[in-house]
């Protein structure tokens, strides 16, 4: 996705850790206060301290990416309502700051919160697909919120996990010699790995982009984030239009390395944004017999560092799972 304005804003809308519990979504500039940027910080922390921890979690998370790309076109053709999107991240943050540091106990859910919840699906769905809408209603079913009124934060937690049950379980295809370590997948005639402690999902209104979620199980040593990767075909003479290197400002880019990869050759970088303790993850490859592009794109809470820092050491083993998928794009034969 071509940032034309610059970086945009992050920003999650908590589904109180039950119906579509959260929703990403940029702005066109950074125009955050500093209780933005907390609140942005604490919700981020949501995601991958409490909702990739737990089956019930991971769907909510799966179900949010299912959609996200029809939540971004939604916010982004009506600017006016960022600001009452905004401020229904803030009503949580104090309660799901207090769940994150050990006194979920002490907070409580209110009927303030659920009116807010309840105010923005009702948003989404009236401005989504029926694929949005009837997977807002049938959430609304599975958990009706107003059953979370006078819970505390804790108890809340405890009562979506224990009340959720799978719809049903998608099976991976484990790489071949890799002791389970990694997956594939192939889309469009590409094939790719990814850590196996990974779930997948497919975009429901882009074909072309896939998230890779982690889940329980992935290594200990790595800082796992999201990883969005699209593909899609484009010209040869429009590929270096398409490469996202040349949509950041040579100040923030803190490392970049060409990619060696014989089946799909391109670069590779880390963007930091600046104030704040985020970079993006970034490679964009090409095949030209094929005219085939591949974007692989992780968002990650990771504070730059100095110049003296090895990127390159780090990448490839803090973030493998990153740097694998880039090494492992090749194309399908029949």
């Amino acid at each position: 996705m071509k940032l034309s304005k610059g970086l945009r804003w992050l920003i999650i809308v908590v589904v109180l850790l039950g119906t579509l519990t959260v929703f990403f979504t940029r702005v066109e500039s950074v125009k955050a206060t500093f209780s933005d940027v907390h609140a942005v910080m604490v919700l981020f922390r949501v995601e991958t301290e409490i909702m990739q921890k737990t089956p019930a979690g991971q769907y909510y998370e799966s179900l949010f990416w299912k959609h996200n790309d029809e939540l971004m076109q939604i916010t982004s053709a009506h600017p006016e309502h960022a600001e009452p999107f905004m401020q229904a991240t803030r009503v949580f943050t104090p309660e799901l700051d207090a769940l994150l540091n050990g006194d979920g106990d002490k907070a409580y859910v209110t009927s303030e919160h659920v009116e807010s919840l309840k105010s923005e699906l009702e948003w989404f769905a009236s401005h989504g697909s029926p694929a949005l809408r009837g997977d807002i209603e049938k959430e609304q079913q599975r958990l009706p919120l107003d059953v979370l009124v006078g819970m505390s934060m804790n108890e809340a937690l405890d009562f979506i996990n224990s009340n959720w049950s799978p719809d049903s379980i998608v099976e991976k295809t484990l790489v071949p010699d890799s002791d389970g370590k990694w997956a594939y997948y192939v889309h469009n005639g590409v094939y790719l790995e990814y850590p196996s402690s990974y779930n997948l999902q497919v975009s429901e209104t882009e074909k072309g982009f896939i998230y890779f979620m982690p889940s329980t199980g992935t290594p200990e040593h790595w800082n796992p984030c999201v990883m969005k990767v699209r593909i899609w075909n484009i010209p040869v003479n429009e590929k270096e239009a398409n490469n996202p290197r040349s949509w950041y400002p040579t100040e923030s880019i803190v490392w970049e390395s060409v990619i060696q990869n014989p089946h799909f050759q391109g670069v590779e970088f880390i963007s930091s944004i600046q104030n704040l303790p985020v970079m993006d993850f970034h490679a964009f490859q090409y095949n030209d017999e094929n005219q085939l592009a591949v974007d692989i794109w992780v968002f990650v809470n990771e504070i730059p560092q100095d110049e003296s820092l090895d990127y390159s050491e780090m990448i490839n083993q803090r973030y493998e799972y990153f740097q694998h998928m880039v090494n492992s794009l090749q194309i399908q034969t029949p």
